[in-house]
Order: structure tokens, then C-alpha cells, then sequence
């Protein structure tokens, strides 16, 4: 068995391949969801909004049962590409054994919350199929994205532009040379980072584990021991920023607050929006005025014993000392808006009195991600946002 296997994918007919899929929620209003949901009665919103779990599963199969969507008669890998105006990021969808996640050879950066892990590994069960990948990244290897880039000139079997503003495609690879060597490759490479889908991937071990106490029988290469993931080369994956917004002034006047933080950041007013373009540099909205804030004198190197995150510098040297903010995982003080909604978003929380300040922050690198992984250690929460993300839907790995 490879390290990435080809799969016989689950997915909708090229007539429904934009009906179908669904983007991330984040990307969507409630109005936004409502709207699509009349539009399209077979996006899998209907599966996932759906009242009851026998409601979700009747929906489910009743796409099935239409020929909506349909199972492929062969092993493939799946080339997907998202691109947006200049930006373009090309992967392979395939599936993984769940034991690579184990013995480390796919590796994750995330703090895992219990509650929000139940409740994929449900609809997993329920649905007994797993309908969006776990979004990952390889190291990047020439002659893979040779490969890929090669099959780019064929006409793409799916083209279309999603609920997320970008134009996703697919093409399918089930000639058996091809995915020999894409496999092949694959092993050559033999490490992967999780950038998205860490609850998602925490929900399908124990699924699995649930799977293998059912089976009398159980022999480790039935389906439920593997997963779907789509993997993209690391230079292509795009993080952005992920704001602060914070309700209160701990006490403070707008005049106080900023005479406060002066004694460890140099603080400067911008005439419009202020978007940090290097590490330890931070961008701030208060009372209607962007201002720039930078540390008066350099961190310790080793202060949070790994490398000097921005988020944690922000915290540990305002947040927590200024405005009071504790754990940011369960101070309800403090709120998190991803850098896809841009900066006039915090403009619009503080303007609005949902928030009384708000910070923009330099985006986490990659090379932040892959050391915090191969050290077995784990980020601050909300300390990444990848953007664009595969969709769910467009290809499903069910378990049977």
C-alpha cells in the first residue's frame, strides 16, 4: 500500500458539479445560505442543514439514489486547482492510511477540541462517508508538480466558479501508469502537513476505531481505515492574517489606552487602512483612526520557547497586560475574524460598537507551521487561516 492511494471517488455529475459542492460557511451569510439552498435543492447544505440525522442521511441517499451524484468505476487521483485573479494553487485529492497520522508522517499543528471532533465524527457515521478532504501540503517536488502541471493542458472535467468567488476544476487521472507515478512520488516525499481539517481528521480516527470494534473480521484495509485528503505544494498555499477584535478598553479611555501602550510600542496614526508587511508589526483601529504599533526593543529570541509568533507577542505584551485578555480559547472579551473578510471588516466591528478596538496582524508563515509539526507542538488558537479551501462535496470518499 502507498503512502497516497487512488480512490473511487464519490461526486456529482458534471451538470450538478456547481450545484453540488458546498465552500466553507465562514464565506457565507445566513442569506447567503438561504438563498443557495433555494436555488440548488442538491447542494449538500441541504445534507448538513438538515433537521434531523435521518433527514441528512434520507438526503444523502436520495442524491445517490437520483444519480446526482455517482461512484467512479475506477481507481483515480483527482488534479484540483483553485485559482482566483493572479492566484492559483494546483493539488492532488487522493487517500491517506489513518496510520500515517499516527506515525507522524502527515502531521498537524492544532489543539483539538473534543466537542467540535464528536460532532464531524456523527455526521461521518451517519453518513457513513466523508464528504470534504482534509486540506494539506507536501514539500515541494519537481517532478510531481511537473506532473500536475502537465495534466493542466487536458480539458478539465469540472470548471466552474463557487459560492467562494473562485473558479475551482478538476480533472480526473485513472490511467494506470499515471497513477503508479503519482503514487510513487508520493512515497519519495513521505511527509505532509495538515493546513486545514485537524477536528475533521481527529473525528475520523475515532470513527475508525468505532468501525474496527464493530468488525469481528477486521483486517486494517477496509476504507474506514483510510481518508480523503488533498494535497498542494507548500509554495502555493496561501495563509492570511487572523484578527483581533476586542469589546472592551479594560477601563481605559481611547487617550489612556494609547498612552498606556506608548510605554512598549512606538505608535504612529496612518492616514487610511494600516496592513502589517513584516513580523512584529501590528495594525490598529481605534475610535474611527488606524494607527501602526511596533515594539520599542526586540523580544527575547526564546521567549515562547519556539519562535516568536506574532499573535503571542501581541498577547503577551498588550492584550494580557493591557486590556486584561486571558486564555483566548475561553475569554469571551476577545473575537477572531479571518483575513479573507479584510481590513474595512474591523472597521465595521469597531464602528459599530461590537468591538471598542481591533489589531491586523502580519499572516503566520509557513515555515512557522512546518516547525511547530515537526516538533510535535501546537499553535495558539487561531493562528492560521488558509484561503482559498477546497470544497466539500466536489469529491466524497464514502465508506463502504
Amino acid at each position: 500500500m502507498y503512502f497516497i492511494n487512488p480512490f473511487k471517488a464519490l461526486r456529482p455529475t458534471k451538470e450538478n458539479s456547481s450545484s453540488v459542492p458546498i465552500a466553507s460557511t465562514d464565506h457565507l451569510s445566513e442569506d447567503m445560505q438561504k438563498d443557495h439552498l433555494k436555488k440548488n435543492p442538491w447542494s449538500y447544505l441541504n445534507v448538513f442543514n438538515a433537521e434531523n440525522k435521518k433527514k441528512s442521511k434520507e438526503q444523502f441517499e436520495l442524491m445517490k439514489e437520483k444519480s446526482v451524484i455517482t461512484k467512479d468505476k475506477n481507481f483515480s487521483f483527482y488534479i484540483y486547482k483553485i485559482s482566483k485573479g493572479d492566484f492559483k494553487q494546483v493539488g492532488v485529492v487522493g487517500t491517506a492510511k489513518l496510520s500515517a497520522y499516527d506515525n507522524l508522517h502527515i502531521r498537524g499543528h492544532e489543539e483539538i477540541f473534543i466537542e467540535r471532533a464528536q460532532k464531524r465524527m456523527k455526521q461521518m457515521d451517519n453518513l457513513n462517508a466523508q464528504i470534504g478532504p482534509i486540506y494539506a501540503v507536501y514539500p515541494d517536488n519537481e517532478q510531481l508538480n511537473k506532473l500536475v502541471d502537465n495534466e493542466l493542458t487536458n480539458p478539465a472535467f469540472y470548471s466552474f466558479e463557487a459560492m467562494d468567488g473562485c473558479k475551482h476544476e478538476m480533472w480526473v487521472i485513472d490511467k494506470k501508469n499515471k497513477v503508479e507515478k503519482i503514487s510513487d512520488l508520493f512515497n519519495s516525499i513521505n511527509r505532509i502537513y495538515i493546513a486545514d481539517g485537524h477536528h475533521r481528521m481527529e473525528a475520523l480516527l475515532k470513527l475508525s476505531q468505532f468501525k474496527q470494534h464493530q468488525n469481528p473480521n477486521h483486517t486494517g484495509e477496509e476504507a474506514y481505515n483510510f481518508f480523503m485528503i488533498a494535497i498542494f505544494p507548500t509554495s502555493q498555499a496561501r495563509i492570511l492574517d487572523y484578527n483581533r477584535l476586542i469589546k472592551d478598553l479594560y477601563g481605559y479611555s481611547p487617550k489612556d489606552f494609547i498612552k498606556e501602550i506608548k510605554k512598549k510600542f512606538k505608535v504612529e496614526k496612518q492616514s487610511s487602512y494600516f496592513k502589517p508587511k513584516k513580523p512584529q508589526t501590528f495594525g490598529m483601529y481605534l475610535d474611527k483612526q488606524w494607527y501602526s504599533l511596533e515594539l520599542k526593543e526586540k523580544p527575547h529570541p526564546n521567549l515562547f520557547h519556539i519562535i516568536n509568533l506574532d499573535i503571542n507577542l501581541l498577547h503577551y505584551y498588550l492584550l494580557e497586560p493591557t486590556l486584561g485578555i486571558g486564555d483566548p480559547r475561553y475569554d469571551n472579551r476577545i473575537d477572531f475574524l479571518a483575513g479573507f473578510h479584510g481590513l474595512e471588516a474591523i472597521e465595521k466591528k469597531v464602528n459599530s460598537g461590537e468591538a471598542k478596538v481591533g489589531f491586523a496582524l502580519f499572516a503566520t508563515q509557513m515555515e512557522n507551521i512546518i516547525n511547530f509539526a515537526d516538533k510535535r507542538l501546537t499553535m495558539p488558537p487561531k493562528s492560521t487561516w488558509f484561503d482559498p479551501k477546497p470544497l466539500d462535496g466536489l469529491v466524497a470518499y464514502d465508506f463502504e
